[in-house]
């Protein structure tokens, strides 16, 4: 087991953004916080690999690794 996910879960669920760094979203438990998201959220996904995600509403994916990817996102937020 994970320490804290039951923790993990709820403050996934009230989350307004989710930020998913250097993986492949196939390692659960902790995989599955992204399923606690609402789906109106915005969800980032950062990862220079091809990551399988399918129906994960609001999902932006960037296609880098962390250092890059975490400054186009930094940049991105800023605009809003």
């Amino acid at each position: 087991m994970v320490p804290m996910m039951e923790q993990a879960y709820f403050l996934a669920e009230k989350a307004d953004y989710f930020v998913v760094i250097g993986t492949s979203l196939a390692v659960y438990p902790a995989a599955g916080l992204i399923d606690y998201i609402p789906t109106t959220t915005p969800k980032y996904l950062i990862d220079p690999s091809d990551v399988k995600v399918n129906g994960i509403a609001n999902l932006t994916t960037i296609k880098e690794k962390a250092s890059i990817g975490m400054t186009i996102l930094a940049n991105e937020l800023l605009k809003l």
